[in-house]
């Protein structure tokens, strides 16, 4: 079983109780589910150990309804409340605008219990004559079941299941049957989603290799078993293909198995240009290989410079290759803090305290505690009182040494383009993240001016998660983001590269559109709203690097006084 299907059990469990009308289980249920989704290891691992009420919002209770299902793969719980309400909230959770007392309506009133059922009553025109729903709420949850429809795709976000995939990878290196292990494919590219994994391996008993492969306790089953290429399926609903090649040529196989097709068909045509052949074992002039045993081998004879896999989608990397200048794109040990973190002062679990000492183990000489404001009830925001006494604290923590934390809010940027905190609160910040978040149903020019005016209003140090999508949920915003470009430009305005896997917002062809305006400088967050989160950094560094971003473009490569200085 897999992390993520114990915490859609949760989530389930969350959602029928806050139909019952349950005051606090709910919450409970959905903070350990956030955790338990986000784990890098399985979850087994803990039960073993004995250490199950050690993760974040695990505790008695939900203990043992995670034991359960680990042993039995049921929830008592879970199914008792299931018989009252079959209905597919895993998938309804995935529709904009569907919370679970609209959905247990839905059942109610019209017998809806799946997505079919859901479409057949949009179509039928039932939606809007229900009470409390109405003709413009039956038109928007047509546009989003449509959304989700689009966006359903067997995609993992790739900060979910990057561990899971590495971990494999390690557990094949200690084997003993392999010479060499890599990733490859969409997550060596670390492309924001992926749908399979692909790894590239050399090994001198092949056969030993590709059966330790298959009996992993990850695999659900083989799809096709060889020597040279193994397909399997995993238990987090993709699947995996293990490549054995041969030396001489795995440095071809991982060029080719790493770039995307229109990456690679650009440079067989470099190949074909310059009299040779090239395909997954090497490059070859007539029925001899001149390079192959290596990446760097491949492109230098074809006259390239190597360039990082993050780079590697056809966007102008290959022509700037061949004129030596290629970027210096950031690199992950030039990142020193982390600008968007949150606590349980607002919606997140853990301390100041906590957040900043997993933190620091992690490396990061600061971070920025972005806590949202009071205009985000559903977040627990803060008003102007309770800033002011978090940033005592702060003011206190930073006196002890070590990890420093700067002053920072996540702010609500309301219908009209105001801001929801004072200035006299936000000139004592030391980063202001404007957001995003409510009334969204605007037009184009309306998202867009909304924006511009708190871009223009000279409060706020970045613009959080520019797009506001959620991936496999909630389509980007329609923003202009030539004007918002230009804004940002003359403001001094930083966007926000949000690794948060289920965002990965700024994408990485506008981080590239916006690197290339010029005059923009970019901040990254984990938006990290517990500890496990933090590693999503990695994440916001990845998309920077597919966008081209130089260390000089990323102010997280500043130490900590650099980044106070950004404030104005």
């Amino acid at each position: 079983m897999s992390n993520q299907e114990i915490a859609e059990r949760l989530y389930d469990i969350a959602d029928m109780l806050e139909i019952e009308g349950v005051q606090w289980e709910p919450r409970a249920y959905r903070t350990a589910a956030m955790t338990i989704s986000t784990l890098n290891t399985d979850i087994t691992i803990f039960y073993n150990e004995g250490k199950l009420t050690e993760l974040e919002g695990v505790g008695k209770s939900i203990a043992k309804s995670v034991e359960e299902y680990i042993k039995t793969g049921k929830i008592s719980k879970y199914e008792k409340l299931k018989k009252k309400y079959p209905v597919d909230f895993e998938a309804f959770r995935r529709i904009r605008g569907l919370g679970p007392k609209r959905i247990y309506t839905l059942y109610k009133k019209l017998g809806v219990k799946d997505v079919d059922g859901l479409k057949a009553a949009v179509d039928g025109h039932k939606i809007r004559e229900l009470d409390g729903f109405g003709e413009k709420s039956e038109e928007e949850m047509d546009k989003n079941l449509k959304t989700f429809s689009r966006l359903k795709e067997n995609r993992k976000p790739l900060g979910f299941v990057m561990d899971y995939a590495e971990n494999i990878v390690s557990r094949l290196r200690s084997s003993g049957f392999f010479d060499t292990v890599e990733l490859a494919g969409s997550v060596r590219r670390m492309k924001d989603t992926v749908g399979d994994f692909d790894i590239l391996t050399a090994s001198y008993e092949p056969e030993k290799a590709v059966d330790f492969f298959s009996r992993l306790k990850e695999v659900r089953g083989i799809v096709v078993k060889g020597p040279t290429k193994t397909t399997v399926d995993l238990d987090i609903g993709l699947s995996c293909d293990m490549r054995v090649v041969e030396k001489a040529s795995f440095g071809s196989a991982l060029q080719y198995f790493t770039g995307n097709k229109d990456h690679n068909i650009k440079l067989r045509k470099i190949a074909i240009s310059k009299g040779f052949k090239l395909n997954e074992y090497g490059v070859f002039r007539g029925k001899k290989q001149v390079a192959g045993s290596t990446e760097a081998e491949v492109y230098k004879s074809l006259g390239l410079e190597v360039m990082p896999p993050e780079l590697r989608e056809n966007m102008g990397e290959i022509e700037a290759s061949q004129k030596h200048r290629l970027p210096k794109v950031v690199d992950y040990a030039e990142i020193r803090g982390d600008l968007h973190v949150h606590t349980k002062d607002s919606d997140g679990a853990n301390t100041l305290e906590e957040i900043a000492s997993a933190a620091e183990r992690l490396g990061r000489k600061y971070i920025a505690l972005t806590n949202h404001s009071v205009g985000l009830r559903i977040a627990n925001g803060l008003d102007a009182a309770r800033f002011a006494a978090l940033n005592k604290k702060i003011d206190k923590f930073n006196e002890s040494g070590g990890i420093r934390v700067l002053k920072g809010v996540e702010l609500e940027i309301l219908k009209d383009g105001s801001l929801d905190l004072p200035g006299s609160i936000l000139k004592d910040l030391d980063f202001v993240v404007g957001a995003l978040h409510q009334n969204l149903k605007m037009s184009p020019r309306d998202l867009t001016d909304r924006l511009l005016r708190a871009i223009n209003s000279g409060m706020i140090t970045a613009v959080a998660h520019p797009t506001d999508r959620i991936i496999g949920e909630r389509e980007a915003l329609p923003l202009d983001f030539d004007r918002i470009f230009d804004a940002c430009e003359k403001n001094g305005v930083l966007l926000e590269i949000d690794g948060f896997p289920s965002r990965s917002d700024l994408p990485f062809d506008l981080v590239k559109k916006a690197k290339e305006h010029g005059g923009i400088r970019f901040s990254l967050g984990s938006d990290s709203h517990r500890l496990e989160h933090l590693k999503f950094i990695r994440l916001a560094t990845a998309i920077a690097r597919r966008g081209w971003l130089t260390k000089d473009d990323v102010v997280n490569t500043l130490d900590y006084k650099g980044v106070l200085k950004l404030k104005r």
